[in-house]
């Protein structure tokens, strides 16, 4: 997992990051291809956003600051990690996903060690980190990362049951 790293979104990324937009849409998944599709239709505009919001900057009701990295890998976003500067309830302190090409190969591991690092640097002591109880895969990334189970919560507005973890940084 050499050359891997977090950067903050950047121009110098748009065509990466659109390609990463489109795999969602090549696999399926609408949730995440609606999550990022901003960043196609006003790239500058989805920028501008992401870096008002690690500012604290014109966040929608609600919302708490939140930076917002891409996982790079020879380039090209293979994945984005949101760190919450506070917890929010459900969604905890960190949210992650990996391209639909990249999955299945210890990104998700990665991406998540490397958020870790961040959520350190603001001041974050015991991160909160939720996964949909049948994603399997992100249960493994976070105990993989020294995830400690809380338990189980439901969230009434996305109608999931969901596992939330401590992770001790």
């Amino acid at each position: 997992m050499r050359d891997l790293f977090l950067a903050k979104p950047d121009i110098k990324y748009q065509r990466s990051f659109e390609d990463y937009v489109l795999a969602y849409k090549k696999a399926g998944d609408e949730y995440y291809f609606n999550k990022y599709k901003k960043g196609r239709q006003n790239f500058n505009e989805y920028l501008n956003e992401l870096i008002n919001y690690s500012k604290g900057i014109d966040l929608p009701q609600g919302e708490v600051m939140t930076s917002s990295f891409w996982l790079i890998h020879r380039d090209e976003v293979i994945g984005v990690v949101r760190v919450r500067h506070q917890e929010v309830e459900y969604a905890g302190h960190i949210g992650y996903d990996i391209s639909p090409s990249y999955r299945n190969k210890g990104y998700g591991s990665e991406i998540l060690k490397l958020a870790l690092k961040e959520a350190k640097k603001i001041g974050i002591v015991e991160a909160i980190v939720t996964c949909n109880i049948d994603n399997m895969i992100s249960k493994k990334i976070i105990e993989k990362n020294n995830g400690k189970l809380l338990g189980r919560v439901f969230d009434e507005e996305e109608n999931e049951n969901l596992y939330k973890y401590s992770i001790f940084i």
